[in-house]
């Protein structure tokens, strides 16, 4: 029997993060990434993708870094607006890249209270850019591991097994 509700769990997962993924298709920018926020009982739930705010055309900044970067709003925080107070004491699904420290902060500040998420590539594992206003999201997103710690906030990371499903670092 704990076998069949690992499994069921795993389904869920599985729909969830591929449910993240479509919705990463969504966003214009290049690095595209999508966010799924499920409520506390399961039943409500709302997506986010990376692009502009609302009123804010997808032009041409989206070609410059450093303009995009400080405009562009990610997807985790467009899942949390949406979901607005439904947030708390839910779980997030992300999916493209590792979450970034700009993100680990309104996702604590929400009260979510648990989060699926590629797990950052460790120092020395990865060659950074170089290019000029590259940011190291691998960085970033270890940075954010250390927050969620901090703030007590469950982390599970997956690796994508390229077919659909995914793999778990607590099963």
């Amino acid at each position: 029997m704990a076998c069949d509700n690992c499994n069921s769990k795993i389904k869920w997962r599985n729909r969830m993060i591929n449910l993240a993924k479509h919705v990463s298709g969504w966003s214009r920018d290049h690095a595209q990434v999508g966010a799924v926020l499920v409520s506390k009982k399961g039943g409500d739930i709302t997506l986010g993708y990376n692009g502009f705010p609302f009123g804010v055309k997808d032009d041409d900044r989206l070609k410059k870094r450093d303009q995009k970067l400080n405009i562009i709003v990610h997807a985790e925080v467009n899942a949390i607006i949406a979901a607005g107070s439904r947030a708390a004491d839910g779980d997030l699904y992300v999916f493209g890249k590792s979450i970034c420290a700009r993100c680990a902060g309104p996702i604590i500040q929400a009260g979510i209270k648990r989060v699926f998420a590629i797990k950052p590539k460790a120092e020395g594992s990865y060659t950074p850019s170089t290019e000029a206003g590259a940011i190291d999201w691998e960085y970033m997103g270890r940075i954010s591991h250390d927050m969620f710690t901090e703030a007590g906030i469950e982390v599970i990371y997956y690796t994508d097994n390229y077919d659909d499903t995914y793999s778990y670092n607590d099963m």
